[in-house]
C-alpha cells in the first residue's frame, strides 16, 4: 500500500469517527430529560379562572408512560396534583396553547385575548413558548393590568416543585 492510500484510509477513518461522535452528541442532547415549571393565571372579564379541578388534571405522574407510550402532546404542558396555577413541561417546544389544548379548555378566537409574561405584554400569547419559572397572565375580554400584581411568583412555582407529590 502506498503512502497516498494510507493517508486516504486514515483520513476516511477519522471522518467516520468524527461523524459517529457528532451523531452520539446529538442523540444525547435529545435524550436529556426535560422537566420544568411555569406559573399562569387566566382572567375572563376580570374574573380569575380556577384550574384546580380534577377535569383539568393529568392523572399519570410526571414521566410515567400511559400504556407503554408517552403522549407527546400531553408531555408539552399539563397540570396535576390539584395545582391549577403551575404548569409542568416535559417536552421541547411547549407553547401556552399546548396547555389549553391538553386541559381541554376551549378558547374563543373572536374574543379579545391579551397576554403578559413576567409582567410584560406578549404578542400572540398562545404561540409564546413556556419557559422555566415564567409567569403568564392572560386576559380574555376586559384587561385589568392591576391584576398583574397577583401573578404566580417564582416562589410559588418553587413551592410546588418542592412538594414533589408526583414529580
Amino acid at each position: 500500500m502506498n503512502k497516498r492510500s494510507q493517508i486516504f484510509i486514515v483520513t476516511f477513518l477519522f471522518l467516520i469517527i468524527f461523524a459517529g461522535f457528532f451523531i452520539l452528541q446529538k442523540q444525547n442532547q435529545k435524550e436529556k430529560e426535560i422537566h420544568y415549571h411555569a406559573g399562569f393565571q387566566v382572567y375572563f372579564d376580570g374574573k380569575l379562572q380556577d384550574f384546580s379541578g380534577a377535569k383539568y388534571m393529568t392523572v399519570n405522574p410526571c414521566g410515567e408512560e400511559e400504556n407503554g407510550q408517552e403522549n407527546e402532546q400531553l408531555e408539552k404542558a399539563h397540570l396535576h396534583d390539584g395545582v391549577g396555577d403551575v404548569v409542568h413541561v416535559e417536552a421541547e417546544g411547549a407553547k401556552w396553547k399546548d396547555l389549553f389544548v391538553n386541559i381541554r379548555f376551549k378558547i374563543d378566537p373572536d374574543r379579545q385575548t391579551t397576554g403578559y409574561v413576567n409582567g410584560k405584554k406578549a404578542k400572540n400569547i398562545m404561540d409564546y413558548p413556556i419557559k422555566s419559572y415564567d409567569s403568564m397572565v392572560i386576559f380574555f375580554g376586559k384587561v385589568d393590568e392591576k391584576l398583574l400584581k397577583n401573578a404566580v411568583t417564582k416562589k410559588r412555582i418553587i413551592e410546588v416543585e418542592n412538594e414533589n407529590r408526583n414529580c
